[in-house]
């Protein structure tokens, strides 16, 4: 339990606090306890591959056996073969039920993009006009109910994963769980989305560096805190309330010992170069809070009016990344934000951001209109880019939002962004930190299907943050 008397409000230098607080706690004991309290772990880190990968990956398992992880690698192949299940998706969660169960698993990782590996597709959106399903790995990270019962996120057996009714007849809108989906993690998981054995390599190879060489390095303990005026009056918004620079001193408070690195659009420091330019410096950590998209992010300027993106605004984009040059100096990135982690981008999207230049390219003998083909989105870009980049981000598979005004953070992707960095403590791992973050959303928000299942990590769940002593 967390009891917080005093805010300050750096914004406003105000400081508010209360003088009574009164406490009420009701605990009913499970009947049963997890099989995971009732033996010693024979297997920590559980990495889950095409057959393909394997060989690409032995040297992260010897990695990992070496720093005192006892791992072990297994196929889908040798899965779908072995397990039961309704689909594939359904097939490895029965597998990490296993796991969890008979060897006492704490971290899984899932090694391949979402055609090699397949990623739950859940209904639980709740805006019409952008789509009607959420991408989710909590989907495998969610094994029990509050019952220790297994969690199938398709109670009523229907097929329709994670299905969420939402009424708008009042304020809040009412969310009605319709297959009783727990959301609390039971394990923590990560996704390595890999299409191809170039990735695979490039991957595995800043893991093992940055585990081996952070550990006592000045500019680990740097971290770049980007954002601007998220919702400014030309969104309706009041103004001279920068949700995302509000965002960013949250996030600040979390980590009182790091070099804060601030590029604001109020500072007007904020854009491509500077970003890029922080990152080559090294950085252990980066939080961007504004607006995402599959291919980029973008905010306003300070208390803007005319409600349109464009070069005046400050803005990144993929090919950006290409200009990073911070080697093994590699952070965690938490991106709150829409969409910069949507594994099925496709050409789709594209058409709908720019409709003239895809009727344009149709028109090409040589170009293949096939949203089938998924394109490399924004997040997947930094762990891919070989010389740099990141070794692990966070972002979202759809559409976010958040709750923000002067006085902090309140729901949403902010919420989640701050308790990220919260969690940290020398020692932690990557995922440890977005499972509390997750935890503490469940406990203090709510259980807010859409923003807890459309935020995923990738990158290895089991990676030390900070390296190893």
């Amino acid at each position: 339990m967390q009891i917080y008397p005093v805010r300050y409000n750096p914004v406003r230098n105000v400081l508010r606090y209360t003088q009574r607080v009164d406490v009420s706690i009701s605990y009913q004991a499970p009947s049963s306890l997890s099989t995971l309290n009732k033996k010693t772990s024979v297997c920590d880190l559980v990495i889950i591959s095409p057959a393909v990968f394997s060989d690409l990956l032995q040297p992260l398992v010897e990695h990992k056996e070496k720093y005192g992880l006892k791992t072990r690698l297994v196929t889908l192949d040798g899965i779908y073969a072995s397990f039961n299940g309704r689909d594939k998706a359904e097939k490895v969660k029965y597998f990490i039920k296993y796991a969890l169960d008979e060897w006492g698993v704490r971290y899984v990782l899932l090694v391949g993009d979402i055609k090699r590996l397949p990623i739950r597709a859940t209904y639980a959106f709740p805006w019409e006009g952008w789509g009607n399903n959420i991408l989710s790995d909590l989907y495998y990270a969610d094994i029990y109910d509050a019952n220790f019962s297994f969690c199938s996120w398709d109670g009523n057996n229907n097929n329709r994963f994670g299905e969420v009714i939402y009424n708008y007849t009042g304020f809040p809108p009412r969310v009605v769980d319709v297959d009783g989906v727990d959301l609390y993690p039971d394990v923590y998981v990560g996704r390595l989305a890999c299409k191809n054995r170039d990735d695979v390599e490039i991957v595995v190879d800043k893991i093992i560096n940055y585990e081996e060489k952070t550990f006592d390095q000045i500019w680990f303990k740097r971290i770049v805190l980007a954002g601007g005026d998220t919702f400014p009056p030309a969104k309706g918004a009041p103004p001279f309330v920068y949700e995302g620079e509000i965002t960013n001193v949250k996030v600040m408070q979390q980590l009182p010992d790091f070099e804060h690195i601030v590029l604001w659009s109020s500072k007007h420091n904020l854009n491509a170069f500077t970003f890029n330019r922080a990152i080559n410096k090294g950085v252990g950590f980066v939080s961007y809070a504004g607006h995402g998209f599959e291919q980029g992010w973008a905010t306003y300027k300070p208390n803007a009016l005319r409600n349109k993106m464009g070069i005046r605004q400050p803005f990144y984009l993929t090919p950006f990344v290409e200009g990073l040059r911070n080697q093994y100096k590699l952070p965690v990135i938490f991106f709150d934000a829409c969409l910069t982690a949507k594994l099925d981008y496709n050409i789709t999207d594209v058409e709908r951001y720019f409709p003239t230049m895809v009727k344009i390219l149709r028109m090409l003998p040589a170009f293949v209109y096939d949203p089938s083909i998924y394109i490399t989105c924004f997040a997947w870009s930094f762990l891919i880019h070989r010389g740099g980049g990141a070794v692990a981000v966070i972002g979202a598979t759809r559409p976010a939002y958040t709750l923000v005004d002067r006085d902090g953070v309140y729901a949403g992707a902010g919420y989640l962004d701050v308790h990220f960095f919260k969690a940290y403590n020398e020692g932690t791992t990557v995922s440890q930190m977005f499972d509390q973050a997750q935890v503490d959303y469940i406990n203090y928000v709510g259980k807010d299907f859409f923003t807890l299942e459309e935020f995923i990590l990738l990158g290895d769940p089991s990676l030390r943050v900070g390296g190893y002593p």
